[in-house]
């Protein structure tokens, strides 16, 4: 399984050191992991990240290596992060929901905010379906409230690892607006809407292969001690 995308450098969704703790989490998280990482870190363990749409993180969760250019990873995540919807005939220890995000469609300075069933002829930047689960999230609901999805696919973008090209698209002028976690749009401080609320839970997994380091900072996440970090940029942390 290939991770590559022309124009991106992909080593930016690695993080730490291979010998720590191995997470696998959403692409969309990733302006979060160095906070994670320096809280870890001053809890004295060692991580190490890799942030990959959803589909590819299902994948490497189930045991499939991952080549990035010239580099082949083969060593199974201990700890992931997956949209519930995902999560089935998987070898888990353990789960912890952990939060909710919405859709949303972002777009920077004074654009009006489309109807989303009438966006075909319109430039949007749209997450692939069979990559990620935002752009499954989205299919569904044009899907039920819309008309046929495969009309976009012409005068749309469809981006396979939409965390990466997204926001670089709206913010060079090659779109004017982008299908996006509402987190992820804060993050960059566009503006964004949705007219009506489409949202994915997600939940923590500490995998079968898991370590006792992994075992033991899993806990820490079950405490709800890294909430804090995700409530700043709007995720609905589950009610426990």
């Amino acid at each position: 399984m290939k991770f590559a995308l022309s124009g991106f450098d992909m080593v930016s969704d690695f993080y730490g050191s291979p010998h720590g703790i191995k997470f696998s989490i959403p692409g969309s998280q990733w302006f979060i992991v160095p906070a994670l990482m320096s809280y870890f870190a001053s809890e004295g363990f060692q991580t190490y990240f890799e942030t990959l749409p959803e589909v590819i993180l299902r994948r490497r969760a189930n045991g499939a290596p991952l080549t990035v250019g010239n580099l082949t990873i083969e060593d199974k995540p201990e700890i992931v992060c997956l949209d519930d919807e995902l999560i089935h005939k998987m070898k888990i220890k353990a789960r912890y929901e952990a939060f909710e995000d919405s859709i949303c469609v972002a777009y920077i300075g004074d654009r009006k905010q489309p109807d989303i069933c009438h966006i075909e002829n319109m430039r949007f930047a749209i997450p692939n379906s069979t990559t990620t689960s935002l752009g499954l999230a989205f299919k569904n609901y044009y899907e039920k409230e819309c008309s046929y999805y495969g009309e976009l696919r012409e005068g749309t973008t469809i981006c396979d690892v939409p965390h990466r090209e997204i926001p670089q698209k709206i913010m060079n002028g090659q779109v004017d607006y982008g299908i996006m976690w509402n987190s992820e749009a804060r993050h960059w401080k566009f503006k964004h809407y949705f007219p009506d609320i489409v949202k994915r839970k997600f939940s923590w997994l500490l995998l079968e292969n898991a370590q006792s380091p992994a075992v033991e900072l899993f806990q820490k996440i079950q405490s709800g001690v890294i909430d804090r970090y995700y409530s700043k940029y709007g995720y609905i942390i589950a009610n426990k």
